[in-house]
């Protein structure tokens, strides 16, 4: 079932949303706690637009001004309110929708950016690995241990494998791997194609072309490189304290 936002928070919130749609926002709010809220703002903003409907309807009565269009009552005793007032309460809620889908929906984070800051704290002593090991089956193991579930890709590399840590995003566990050539730091940041669908990830948009290509992306930054590729389903972040001209070397030829 694909669900629209906006008539589908308008559900939960008027009380009316299925089971399967009660089961969804309860993912959501597990994902995101602060969805709960919207969607008690929601509710309560509609209530006052319906208040304030009904008011303008008694008040208009009472002084006997220009008769108002006639409104109904359903077989269920609900009270049909004038089309303006309906169009007025339509607008009205779209716009608070928009307001409140907004915060969860386009705060995707940047998968360079995290790789970066990431690096930087595994450098400072700020961010330790989790689980030591030079054996990759063995750390994937202790990934799978922690609740990683999508497909965990083993690059050659000419360089020792440190071990690895595992963080969270929006209820998805996800794999760090830390590796060492000499005095070189390597950090590699694997994440599942989904997050990026999801618009909890995004690349930077010079390099979605790569994405689509499956091609190899690589750039200077501050004190090192980051490079960035997609293998199948997997985005891989890599980050580095050498030039990129040097960290292209330490891949293993034809390794995919």
């Amino acid at each position: 079932m694909k669900f629209d936002d906006k008539d589908f928070l308008i559900a939960i919130a008027d009380g009316r949303a299925t089971s399967e749609e009660m089961e969804h926002y309860r993912e959501l709010c597990k994902q995101d706690p602060r969805i709960e809220t919207y969607v008690a703002l929601l509710r309560a903003t509609r209530q006052r637009i319906r208040i304030a409907a009904q008011r303008q309807i008694e008040r208009q009565s009472n002084l006997d001004i220009t008769p108002i269009p006639r409104h109904t009552v359903s077989a269920s005793g609900i009270v049909r309110l004038p089309v303006r007032w309906l169009s007025a309460a339509v607008a009205a809620v779209a716009a608070i929708v928009f307001f409140i889908l907004a915060p969860w929906q386009q705060r995707a984070v940047d998968f360079r950016t995290e790789s970066l800051e990431n690096f930087q704290a595994i450098v400072g002593g700020k961010l330790t690995v989790a689980k030591a090991t030079n054996d990759f089956a063995t750390l994937a193991e202790f990934f799978r241990s922690q609740g990683i579930s999508y497909r965990l890709v083993d690059v050659p590399f000419k360089a020792t494998l440190v071990g690895g840590v595992v963080s969270e995003h929006n209820g998805t566990k996800l794999a760090h791997f830390v590796y060492r050539r000499g005095d070189t730091l390597i950090y590699m940041y694997q994440a599942p194609e989904e997050l990026f669908e999801r618009g909890i990830l995004a690349v930077p948009a010079s390099v979605e072309p790569y994405v689509h290509t499956g091609k190899w992306y690589a750039e200077n930054v501050s004190a090192g490189s980051w490079m960035f590729w997609r293998v199948q389903s997997v985005y891989c972040s890599v980050v580095a304290n050498v030039p990129k001209d040097i960290l292209a070397t330490y891949f293993v030829e034809g390794a995919s």
